[in-house]
């Protein structure tokens, strides 16, 4: 009879671990509205700054004139500089 108690204990137990898991991984995964705002705007600026364009863009053949001045910001943009790796 102790062992069926002994059973029942432990996978009570263990249900209990498992529900405490999850409340624990549920309360770490949840935002708040303004966090999810917040996250927005960086994905958005993130976006802007990484020359990413939308499907929209890629689907339009741009006019002469977009793609000239487009060429023209690009060649006068600062160069990037590269690391260079020490030998």
């Amino acid at each position: 009879m102790s062992a069926y108690v002994l059973f029942f204990g432990a996978v009570v137990l263990l249900i209990g671990l498992i529900g405490l898991v999850w409340y624990a991984w549920f309360t770490f995964v949840r935002r708040s509205p303004a966090e999810q705002e917040h996250e927005r705007a960086l994905a958005s600026l993130n976006d802007a700054q990484a020359n990413r364009f939308s499907d929209e863009q890629l689907t339009q053949v741009p006019d002469t004139d977009t793609a000239w001045q487009t060429m023209v910001q690009r060649g006068n943009a600062p160069p990037r500089r590269t690391k260079r790796r020490r030998r």
